[in-house]
């Protein structure tokens, strides 16, 4: 789900320590990236909230749930994940100093993080709500109250995420001779950053990722082999057939890119605090975390592009203004 995404977690103020390693050309071209992203992020998830919180939205409650979780989240990630990241290419990552450091590294950390769970959960739900429903179609819908669930979401994802403002710290970089916000402070023991790791791997990404799939192929299998009841024409079924691809395709479409941009920053993860001894190019790590980042701008506009009355909404807004 930023994300969970759509996203990454920002550890790499203590791992990419060679600032002046980076070339202006990665500079730039990462920042013109980010800047792509924060546009399309910031006017996607926008418009969604937008049409969502609008009462004459014909939308269905999980999917306006689902939509104004995930644009939420994903404005989060954006208003605060990429214009530190642009700020790291250019001046290595530099805080602030004393208790206002402090308090800013350690809410930063914990809402960039807290983001990132409520994307996953989001997703999570709604697979587990599509699942119900076309199971069990006669029975009463497994989540009823959009609004109680929503906050059920966020609520779990803030007190998920408390590791994260708890380990999140200032420190006095001597190499770069100013302070950075570690989200692991380098006090702690190599084997408690390994083990907090590996849980978030499992927590935000492995297990969510087992069962999302594990849904959606059953989904998919009952939605294929489901025939229509009495004599229906050739008419009917190549109707129902185009509708069974356009669900599964979406379906499909939806835990691909889930997976795809977020086993990067994780292999990012994994070479930082586990494998420490290797290490991936800077370009390479640069561009792992971009493609976190960049799914709070896919996201989006897969919602958008898979639904009728958002793309026709968005022709209509887009018309207006031109």
């Amino acid at each position: 789900m930023n994300n969970s995404s759509s996203a990454s977690i920002p550890n790499e103020t203590k791992v990419l320590r060679d600032h002046n390693s980076v070339t202006t050309e990665l500079k730039i071209g990462m920042t013109v990236a980010y800047a792509v992203n924060f546009v399309f992020a910031l006017l996607g998830n926008s418009f969604g909230l937008s049409v969502v919180l609008k009462k004459s939205s014909p939308l269905g409650r999980i999917m306006s749930l689902f939509i104004a979780n995930m644009a939420a989240a994903d404005l989060l990630l954006t208003c605060t994940v990429v214009p530190y990241q642009v700020a790291y290419f250019h001046s290595g990552g530099t805080w602030f100093g004393g208790a206002f450091g402090t308090v800013t590294c350690k809410l930063f950390s914990y809402v960039v993080t807290v983001s990132i769970a409520a994307t996953v959960l989001t997703m999570l739900v709604i697979s587990i709500d599509r699942f119900h429903v076309i199971f069990y179609p006669l029975k009463r819908r497994l989540f009823r109250k959009p609004k109680i669930l929503s906050t059920i979401i966020w609520f779990l994802s803030f007190l998920l995420m408390i590791p994260c403002l708890l380990y999140s710290a200032v420190e006095f970089d001597t190499a770069q001779s100013a302070y950075t916000c570690s989200q692991l402070s380098s006090k702690l023991d190599k084997d408690v950053i390994k083990i907090f790791h590996v849980c978030l791997f499992i927590t935000l990404y492995a297990l969510p990722l087992f069962f999302m799939v594990l849904l959606h192929l059953l989904i998919c299998r009952k939605l294929w082999l489901r025939k229509i009841p009495g004599n229906v024409s050739c008419e009917s079924q190549t109707a129902v057939g185009r509708s069974k691809r356009k669900i599964v395709r979406l379906l499909v479409i939806i835990v691909v890119v889930f997976a795809f941009c977020w086993f990067p920053t994780y292999v990012n993860h994994y070479f930082w605090f586990i494998r420490r001894e290797s290490k991936l190019p800077m370009g390479v790590q640069f561009f792992f975390l971009w493609l976190a980042h960049a799914n709070s701008a896919i996201n989006p506009c897969l919602y958008i592009m898979f639904n009728d009355h958002l793309r026709s909404r968005l022709i209509s807004t887009l018309k207006s203004y031109f």
